[in-house]
């Protein structure tokens, strides 16, 4: 169980980093292309869907049962981290905020999925 755990918080670790790594690309593109807000909020979208899929593809392969629902908790976790990192650091409001539970159901949505499409059974 430890070692679930310690990989997990692995996994997690790598999606914050393959996050940054391609939102400083997106960041890159924008500002060479002069891209529109248009341009930037769809990136950001997919960047959090693809992060989450590869999240949950990787906590479904290491949990191996209920592979949906690992994936799943990973993608609320990463969204409840990003949300506290954004009302910390950004000021983001909570409430009567639609990009919120929107954002919320792409991460959960896209690490479910990514559960439920990771290879494999856990043995014994």
């Amino acid at each position: 169980m430890k070692n679930k755990v310690v990989n997990f918080l692995l996994i997690m670790g790598i999606m914050f980093i393959v996050s940054f790594l391609l939102l400083l690309l997106l960041t890159a593109i924008i500002w060479k292309s002069d891209g529109s807000a248009g341009i930037l909020n769809g990136g950001i979208v997919f960047i959090y869907a693809a992060v989450n899929l590869l999240g949950g593809l990787m906590t479904g392969k290491m949990m191996g049962k209920q592979k949906f629902f690992w994936g799943l908790v990973a993608g609320g976790i990463y969204f409840l981290v990003l949300a506290a990192v954004g009302v910390a650091l950004g000021g983001t409001k909570l409430t009567g905020n639609p990009q919120l539970i929107s954002g919320a159901f792409i991460c959960m949505i896209s690490g479910m999925l990514g559960g439920m499409l990771a290879p494999g059974q856990a043995k014994g």
